[in-house]
């Protein structure tokens, strides 16, 4: 089993996370570091997290802001820390609200090594066996998202946004050189800075057992303004492939 750098962005989690599943697979005896990144929550999630490093501090990194810049600031400072600090053989990433379980993350920590994957993701795909729970409305918002960057940017990948995602520290060095231009879609950054090297590089998209939305997510129709904001951020700095 590859070390692996677990890096959790957590803005105002207090209802959101669940300490008990954190705790369990600290003690697991998985060969991880669990890097939380608090990015200025306003609430006792600081709180939570430091009840949870305490049960095993060595396996546990706490990164805390005084001011919220968003969920692609925070994973790119984890990426930065766990680059430089954790010496893991995969670099990754994983929502607080563990609507991807901790077991199922690592187990694309395993078919990466097992296949030699540059890097590895995470894909809800309903499909027979596979248990895909989330309201229709955000279905279809990422559905109609992920077909408009399909369509200028030719990914040829079914789910960008799943928040499910590891790397080796080689990529993790070509996603990092310069902060993200977006903070809603850098997932589609993050592919797009990696095809720009031209290299032939090996990623996996994988379909997940299981992914169920436990709610509240911070993503609504009040969102879409930011996000039509940001996908002219996307063309302004990245072209379409030739």
């Amino acid at each position: 089993m590859p070390k692996v750098s677990i890096i959790i962005p957590c803005f105002n989690e207090e209802r959101r996370l669940k300490k008990e599943p954190f705790l369990q697979f600290l003690h697991s005896g998985a060969d991880v570091v669990l890097l939380f990144v608090n990015d200025g929550s306003t609430d006792n999630t600081l709180l939570l997290l430091e009840e949870i490093k305490k049960t095993s501090p060595a396996n546990t990194v706490i990164l805390s802001y005084a001011e919220n810049k968003g969920k692609a600031h925070a994973v790119f400072k984890g990426m930065e820390h766990a680059l430089y600090h954790n010496d893991s053989a995969y670099i990754g990433y994983l929502d607080a609200d563990l609507s991807t379980s901790l077991d199922d993350f690592l187990q694309l920590a395993v078919i990466a090594e097992q296949k030699q994957a540059d890097y590895v993701f995470g894909s809800r795909i309903k499909m027979l066996n596979h248990i895909i729970t989330r309201s229709g409305l955000r279905h279809f918002c990422g559905r109609v998202l992920t077909t408009i960057i399909d369509t200028r940017y030719q990914l040829a990948i079914y789910d960008t946004q799943c928040g499910a995602k590891l790397f080796t520290p080689a990529i993790i060095k070509i996603i990092t050189p310069t902060p993200f231009k977006t903070r809603w879609l850098f997932d589609v950054e993050i592919f797009l800075r990696i095809r720009e090297t031209r290299k032939p590089l090996k990623g996996l998209e994988i379909p997940l057992p299981q992914w169920t939305d436990p709610g509240n997510s911070k993503i609504s129709l009040l969102s879409i303004p930011s996000v039509c904001g940001e996908l002219l951020q996307l063309i302004k700095h990245y072209k379409r492939p030739k």
